[in-house]
């Protein structure tokens, strides 16, 4: 099932493709995407886990540079055809991001 979730990051909207393991979604990035700088000094971003109406929380957010899981994560998301890249290459990085669970299910 394809994972997209809204961001918000001063005053412009976009999404991101995600994929889910071990309570957290992972989402692929430009390295040189200007959020990349401010996620980097605040381990913060505005999520919305709801498309349609976002609803934006301060979510925990880290960025990391691991090969491997920048591989993992692009070939996941390939494989569940919610990929936004086509090319797999070092100007990619991964955002690893806090899963909120809403109480009311």
């Amino acid at each position: 099932m394809k994972k997209v979730l809204k961001f918000k990051f001063h005053d412009k909207e976009g999404f991101l493709s995600v994929v889910e393991k071990s309570n957290h979604l992972y989402a692929l990035v430009q390295k040189d995407a200007s959020k990349i700088a401010e996620i980097n000094q605040t381990h913060t971003l505005l999520i919305s886990y709801e498309l349609k109406v976002p609803n934006y929380q301060e979510v925990h957010v880290t960025v990391s540079y691991d090969q491997d899981l920048i591989r993992w994560v692009y070939e996941t998301l390939e494989s569940e055809k919610n990929l936004y890249f086509k090319v797999l290459d070092d100007t990619l990085c991964v955002l690893e991001i806090e899963q909120k669970h809403s109480s009311a299910a």
